[in-house]
């Protein structure tokens, strides 16, 4: 039973060195047109002054924890275990939350009852607010999606508290970056992903975000673990049948592609290809496969 006291939403908020921008970041935040949340700041050993940018804001829904540097996977189920709202939303701290965030997910949840999963919509601007794209036509479901991209930013998704707690992220560093599909993938083979199509934040392209800098040799590592965990998730197979061979075939040309591109690693590049194609042999007439191929070194 839930606790009438508790709020009906926790936003988990992991930040590393963000005391320039997390205090816009929680003034958005702030701002909700429903204000019945808290939010849980999780610390992940930032070195700068963050801790003090947060004490500085008097609003008794923002609770502060502080953690060793574990990576953001590992500071989500940190402040998740210390949620106490109904649905948990793991926000990022360099997006902008808009002021209907919270509200038409709770106006969702109030016409079709306490889903396991819901997402909403969002846009992305660059660093000088240009609108780059606008990310809200969802399926009904958005399940099969996730079989091919992650289109989900983590600010997307929210999660009923007991589905997020019996379904923690990977804190494997090597998986940073592809810790939130992982997870979303592991979700979608379980319940279905309700939809809304309304844009409820932006998602800021900077220079500073993971995926804008990561290497080759991160990317190996990533994507040989992620399709470890595939493989290794019975209940993928059973949901999306035939398709754990395709999935790890996909990560590997996406290996063989950021190899090929970076000019240096012929041999590494061609052995992937092989191993994509013996995962799924229709892998062989896929564009990343082909384009692996055009820029082999």
């Amino acid at each position: 039973m839930a606790d009438p006291a508790a709020p009906f939403f926790s936003i988990v908020m992991p930040c590393y060195n963000r005391a320039d921008i997390i205090g816009a970041t929680i003034a958005a935040i702030l701002r909700q047109e429903l204000t019945d949340f808290e939010l849980l700041v999780v610390d992940d050993g930032s070195r700068d002054n963050t801790a003090e940018v947060v004490a500085a804001i008097a609003d008794p829904r923002v609770r502060y924890f502080r953690k060793d540097n574990g990576e953001r996977g590992a500071a989500r189920n940190y402040g998740a275990q210390r949620a106490k709202g109904q649905y948990i939303n793991f926000f990022d701290s360099d997006d902008e939350m808009y002021p209907n965030h919270l509200r038409v997910v709770k106006d969702y949840l109030d016409q079709h009852g306490e889903v396991e999963v819901v997402h909403t919509g969002y846009e992305r601007r660059d660093e000088h607010s240009h609108l780059i794209a606008e990310v809200y036509q969802w399926p009904a479901r958005t399940n099969e999606l996730l079989l091919y991209d992650n289109p989900l930013a983590c600010n997307t998704v929210f999660v009923r508290r007991d589905v997020a707690l019996a379904n923690p992220f990977v804190e494997d560093r090597r998986l940073a970056s592809a810790e939130d599909w992982e997870l979303w993938l592991k979700l979608a083979s379980q319940y279905p992903f309700h939809a809304i199509r309304e844009k409820t934040f932006c998602l800021r392209e900077h220079s500073g975000r993971s995926l804008n800098t990561i290497v080759p040799e991160t990317v190996r590592q990533r994507d040989e673990l992620f399709s470890q965990l595939v493989r290794q998730n019975t209940l993928f197979a059973k949901r999306f049948p035939g398709h754990t061979g395709q999935f790890v075939a996909d990560r590997y040309t996406f290996i063989a592609l950021t190899l090929a591109l970076s000019k240096q690693h012929r041999p590494q590049t061609l052995r992937y290809l092989w191993r994509a194609a013996l995962a799924d042999p229709a892998v062989v007439g896929r564009r990343r496969f082909l384009a692996s191929i055009k820029h082999l070194p």
